[in-house]
Parts: structure tokens; C-alpha cells; sequence
């Protein structure tokens, strides 16, 4: 279809960053995009419009109008129904989302919609099959650091990512061309974007990605370039990546380059380096892939949220590890200590004096 011709809007159901980016770019490229989220971000949109800031990447400011609405109900009587929808809330609030999304788009009425889950960790694209159809989901990855300064506002940190997309049903007809549509819009809009054939190889590719700096940032209250600088931080990191990795070999899980990240290679060099020699050597690709941005648990704490993605992510690896007889009490006591802050069981200072000295948490 030509992108001059009449298109259904795509929806991002969470106007978050991540959701305004894709949700402006669209609108920028001339494509039908709306946006659905709650609060002041899109309050602030629906006034002024999207402000993009790239001049962290030398291109400036701009704004862009992007239709928002505090409901999918309000956005399908107002737009119409779309052809894709997006989901770009945190992980922990996508089992209610894809409920609402599965009522109000049901499979007798929109069965060529596509759900395209763009959380972090595993396990909802799952979720998602079993309320809004195998052949209607697809797995999607997004490897650019963007973040939210203030309402209305976002401030995009690197550009060498893109967006990873894999259908969950290896079929063919109108949901594969449904995915190459939007594929091919996502790329109309600037986004480096590759399909897949395993969502599998996707997702777990973008998890054992997330793990670097993450929840050793937010449990030990420091910023990645510390993890980093740290042998004894990176240590626990390291140990958490090689527990991912081997549930992913025993799993069959073959891992995949994502869009700007060669995710093999960093399988590859962690089977064959030793520790100090991987610190120093991707330890600065780690810091700078964020773009100077704090990782997304620490961001959870210092926000006040009472939930984590890292049961989605290191709790994830864990129950994996589980199923399939591999060991991983790293990733396990990572997700414990994280759990506990949020919870409010423990001080969110308790583990700050074992910076130095990590071991100690693994050995409570």
C-alpha cells in the first residue's frame, strides 16, 4: 500500500517514552498514529503536541501533533480501528492491557489487527497469545535509549538501535502482510527495523541485553558507569549473564543480533574471555549503549513505584532455570533483594554498604 493512500492509524497503548517516540515519528513520516496513556504526559500532548529532543544526537528540537486519549475506548470511537497496536506499557501492567485490548479489538471484528508487545522480559507475549490470538501477536524489541524530561517532552539519548519485530504463528497470509505493513512503516518513520522467524531468540536476546547494570544498579543504589568501574559489581553482573546464557543453550535458544547491538558476538567473547578481560573490554559499550541514561528498576525505585520488571527479566531467567535444571542463584537473589525494596521489606539502603563487597548479598 502507498503510504500516500488512506491507512488505519497504529495505536501505542502506553504513552510513555517509548510509546510518544514511535507515536510522533509516525505522525512525523505522514503515517496515522494515536496515542493512549493516562496523566499528564498526555494531557500535555493533546495541548502542544509530542516535543522531540534529538540534539543530544546533533538534529535539534521538534514538535509534533499525535492524537491522545486516555482510554482505548475514546480512541477507537474517535480514530477508528487500527491496524496494529502497540503496547508499550511496562511489562507489570500488560496482562490488563492486553485484556482491554482483546475486549475491545475481539478476533470477529478486527482479525487482522496485530498486538505488537514491546516490553522488556518474558512471558507476555504469552499472555498476550492466550486472550488476543497466536496468528494476531507479535514479539517486538526496541533498542533505542529515549527518555521522558518532563510532560509532553522526550529526550532521545542514542540512535544506532531500532525495533526488533517477530510474528509468535509461523503462518503466512494476512497477518505476515500485516506485519511487513507496518514494518515498512515503522521504517518510513526512521526506525531501523528487522523481522525475525523465533520470537524466542528475540526476546531472549533483548533479556540477557537488560541485564547489564540493571538490578545491580538498583539494589546497590549506584549508575552503570560504577557497576562498570567496579570488578566486584561487573562480577555479579557477569555471573547473572552466564546463568541466562546457559538456560538459553539448554532451552535451544539461539541468540540473535538485535538492531545496533551485535547480541552474538556478546555470547560469543563471555564464552571465551575471562571476567576482567570482558569488564574492560564491553563494560564501556554498556555504559555508553544507554546514553547516559539511569537503567529502568533504578528509575522504578526512585519514582516510588511498588512493582519491578525484574521478576519479568532475572525472575524470569530464574523460573527458567527451574524448568530446566540449570542453576541460577544469581539471578534469584538479585530478584529476592529487588523485590523486597519495592516491596518495602527492606530498607532501600540496606544493601548500599555492599557496594564494595557484593558477595555479601549473595550470601544472605
Amino acid at each position: 500500500m502507498s503510504l500516500e493512500a488512506r491507512q488505519s492509524p497504529v495505536f501505542c497503548v502506553g504513552a510513555g517514552a517509548i510509546g510518544s517516540l514511535i507515536g510522533a515519528r509516525l505522525a512525523s513520516a505522514g503515517i496515522p498514529a494515536v496515542l493512549v496513556g493516562r496523566g499528564r504526559h498526555v494531557g500535555a500532548i493533546r495541548r502542544n503536541g509530542v516535543t522531540v529532543d534529538e540534539s543530544a544526537l546533533g538534529r535539534g528540537r521538534r514538535v509534533v501533533p499525535v492524537p491522545a486519549y486516555d482510554s482505548l475506548a475514546e480512541a477507537l470511537q474517535a480514530e477508528g480501528q487500527p491496524s496494529s497496536v502497540l503496547l508499550t506499557v511496562k511489562a507489570y501492567d500488560a496482562e490488563p492491557a492486553i485484556g482491554e485490548v482483546s475486549a475491545l479489538l475481539p478476533a470477529r471484528t478486527a482479525p487482522h489487527c496485530l498486538l505488537v508487545c514491546l516490553q522488556n522480559g518474558l512471558g507476555v507475549e504469552e499472555t498476550a497469545s492466550g486472550r488476543f490470538g497466536l496468528s494476531r501477536v507479535v514479539a517486538g524489541a526496541i533498542t533505542l535509549s529515549v527518555e521522558r524530561p518532563e510532560p509532553g517532552s522526550l529526550r532521545l539519548l542514542t540512535d544506532h538501535g531500532g525495533i526488533a519485530l517477530s510474528p509468535l504463528a509461523p503462518s503466512g497470509g494476512r497477518p505476515r502482510t500485516a506485519l511487513a505493513a507496518l514494518a515498512a512503516s515503522l521504517s518510513a518513520a526512521g526506525f531501523r527495523v528487522r523481522t525475525y522467524p523465533r520470537f524466542d531468540s528475540v526476546k531472549w536476546s533483548k533479556v540477557i541485553l537488560n541485564l547489564w547494570a540493571n538490578a545491580t544498579s538498583a539494589v546497590f543504589d549506584v549508575s552503570p558507569a560504577r557497576v562498570v568501574a567496579s570488578p566486584a559489581l561487573f562480577a555479579i553482573d557477569w555471573r547473572a549473564f552466564r546463568e541466562a546464557t546457559n538456560v538459553m543453550r539448554r532451552a535451544r535458544i539461539p541468540p540473535v543480533d538485535l538492531p545496533g547491538y551485535p547480541v552474538r558476538l556478546l555470547v560469543l567473547l563471555a564464552s571465551v574471555l575471562p571476567q576482567e578481560a570482558f569488564r574492560r573490554l564491553v563494560g564501556p559499550k554498556v555504559v555508553g549503549g544507554r546514553g547516559g541514561k539511569m537503567p529502568s528498576f533504578w528509575l522504578d525505585l526512585e519514582r516510588g513505584r511498588k512493582r519491578s520488571e525484574v521478576s519479568f527479566l532475572n525472575g524470569a531467567i530464574a523460573s527458567a532455570g527451574d524448568r530446566l535444571g540449570v542453576a541460577t542463584p544469581v539471578n534469584r537473589v538479585l530478584t529476592g533483594a529487588l523485590m523486597d525494596i519495592v516491596s518495602g521489606e527492606v530498607p532501600r539502603g540496606r544493601y548500599i554498604p555492599m557496594r564494595d563487597d557484593p558477595d555479601r548479598l549473595l550470601a544472605l
